[in-house]
């Protein structure tokens, strides 16, 4: 290969390789071997810092610190406030928050297991006998009868008897319109029923100069009765001649469709 036709790869190469040449000729003849260290000159040491003296006690006797204790500084008052120590750590404030309502048991012979709600509303929570809810693991289900649970936690026992309803809250049942004809039926039946009723029962007659005063459904408030009810008979009445009357018409018809079509059979035949 030519020098002429060598790239610039190859020169870079060639470079290199010539570098490290002259490197491994001068280890040779002892590059790097005559360096030592030198003599130990007490001239070029530093002093230590020398230490300062003791200042005063920045903290002063703890009958001076009385005042942290009796106004507390993150309290809104300033003022010592109660608390108690749970032993469950962290799960103590949770344990000690059971505020449910027992709203369905569950009992066979391999699972006891109640339905709770929570009083202030929320999902119902699930809990099989020996454990306890997620929110209030402080609190294990310890028996489970037809009628109540018994839970024990940090407070001891606490029975939840069953919610049953009250007969508060809830919608009421749907109003069902009695038909027309029953209505009428039974606003002409009323005043008979009132009329017999007092036919039947007769108010008793004082033996002295002065009689009771007359009942309020007495023959004045009959005599108001009667006439709507004869009205809701002729209504009545009217209304059944109506269908009366349409029925015979329809049925005139089809007589006259029949006579019609036999008619037609018979012009065919001829």
């Amino acid at each position: 290969m030519r020098a002429e036709d060598a790239g610039a790869r190859t020169w870079l190469y060639a470079a290199l390789a010539g570098w490290a040449v002259c490197v491994w000729g001068l280890a040779l003849f002892g590059m790097g071997g005559s360096i030592d260290r030198l003599d130990d000159d007490p001239s070029l040491r530093q002093a230590l810092p020398s230490p300062t003296a003791r200042g005063e006690e920045r903290l002063g006797p703890l009958a001076q610190y009385g005042d942290v204790a009796a106004r507390p500084l993150f309290t809104d008052n300033r003022r010592p406030q109660p608390f108690v120590i749970d032993p469950m750590g962290d799960t103590g404030e949770a344990g000690n928050d059971f505020d449910y309502m027992l709203t369905s048991v569950l009992r066979t012979p391999d699972l006891q297991m109640v339905i709770l709600q929570p009083s202030g509303g929320g999902e119902p929570v699930r809990v099989k006998q020996g454990g306890a809810p997620e929110s209030a693991p402080g609190w294990v289900l310890q028996s489970v009868d037809a009628r109540k649970a018994v839970f024990a936690g940090p407070e001891g026992e606490r029975t939840l008897e069953l919610r049953v309803f009250d007969g508060v809250g809830g919608q009421p049942p749907t109003q069902v319109a009695a038909p027309a004809a029953d209505a009428a039926g039974m606003s002409g039946r009323a005043p008979a029923a009132v009329a017999d009723a007092d036919m039947v029962v007769e108010p008793p007659r004082a033996t002295g100069g002065s009689q009771p005063p007359m009942d309020a459904t007495g023959p004045g408030q009959e005599a108001d009765s009667a006439p709507d009810a004869a009205v809701s008979q002729q209504a009545a009445q009217e209304q059944v001649e109506m269908i009366r009357r349409r029925i015979e018409e329809r049925r005139a018809r089809l007589r006259q469709d029949e006579m019609a079509r036999s008619n037609q059979r018979a012009n065919q035949k001829k």
